[in-house]
């Protein structure tokens, strides 16, 4: 099935919204698919850092999540994960989670003599989401339908699109040894639409958003990247990242350029000038719309 149009709704973002929404440091967002044929599908990118923002929003944006055809986490991030456990039984069903395996391990943040647990379970176990959810975890790209993928693991190919700050100091648990954390379980979605347009929707896009839309590319065989909302984690990017970060991008015919969460101001000052009236800032409530050309 190929995607006539797409709309993406933010629910939880750093920058609160109108109408009694409230912010938090996180991400999540709704996106509605509907294809060529007037089917359509829902998803749920991400669920936000705790269930007081991200229930409060779906209920002031009348989301129903009983329509959610599917959860897909970006990373194990608390800041990603913190309503999980909420989303999954206000879907009144065995919705699939879709996340890399990694996103279900242990994550610790050690910084200035101070251990905090920044994972997944301390919001839900993974034992909770095989018996309540149908859990799919892959490294490689998972297909939700024809035209819509997630990128799986996204090879860091370049040399400027490197953890850094707190990142660094991140540590997980493989084969009960304690090792640094790469954050390999990043991963985007990609809307690949019947006119051959792609669009990008990025959680923290620790793997860099250069990396990602090189393997999104690669994976719908289409450069023809129209869209890219979500975090871009550049808000302690150096001058020479962001400098590198635009000049890629600006090879693509990118028409809605929406950095949001950990972009930071630095990112989106970097982003805004030399994509112009393409560049579009959002917060809850914001709603994106794209669709193929006719």
């Amino acid at each position: 099935m190929k995607i006539q149009k797409l709309d993406i709704q933010i629910i939880v973002d750093n920058n609160a919204g109108p109408g009694g929404t409230l912010g938090e440091s996180g991400f999540s967002a709704l996106a509605e698919v509907t294809y060529t044929d007037s089917t359509s599908m829902k998803l749920l990118f991400d669920t936000g850092p705790s269930p007081v923002a991200f229930l409060n929003n779906v209920k002031k944006l009348k989301i129903d999540l009983t329509l959610i055809d599917a959860i897909i986490l970006s990373h194990g991030h608390w800041d990603h994960v913190g309503g999980l456990k909420e989303a999954i039984a206000l879907s009144k069903k065995r919705v699939p989670v879709i996340c890399h395996p990694e996103a279900l391990l242990p994550k610790v943040l050690i910084e200035k003599g101070k251990v905090s647990d920044i994972g997944i379970q301390g919001y839900i176990t993974t034992n909770d989401l095989k018996n309540k959810t149908n859990l799919i975890t892959k490294t490689t790209s998972h297909k939700l339908s024809e035209s819509v993928l997630t990128t799986g693991k996204v090879p860091r190919q370049n040399d400027f699109e490197l953890l850094s700050g707190r990142l660094k100091k991140i540590t997980t648990v493989k084969n009960g040894t304690n090792v640094p954390d790469k954050i390999e379980d990043d991963l985007s979605l990609i809307f690949h639409l019947v006119d051959d347009t792609i669009v990008i929707l990025s959680g923290c896009c620790h793997s860099g958003i250069v990396n990602t839309t090189a393997l999104a590319t690669e994976l719908t065989c289409s450069s023809k990247v129209v869209g890219i909302i979500g975090g871009l984690h550049l808000h302690d990017a150096s001058d020479e990242r962001l400098s590198k970060t635009v000049q890629a991008l600006k090879k693509y015919p990118i028409k809605k350029m929406a950095p949001c969460h950990c972009s930071g101001l630095r990112g989106k000052f970097a982003l805004s000038a030399p994509f112009g009236k393409q560049f579009t800032e959002v917060g809850v409530t914001t709603k994106l719309q794209f669709e193929a050309y006719s």
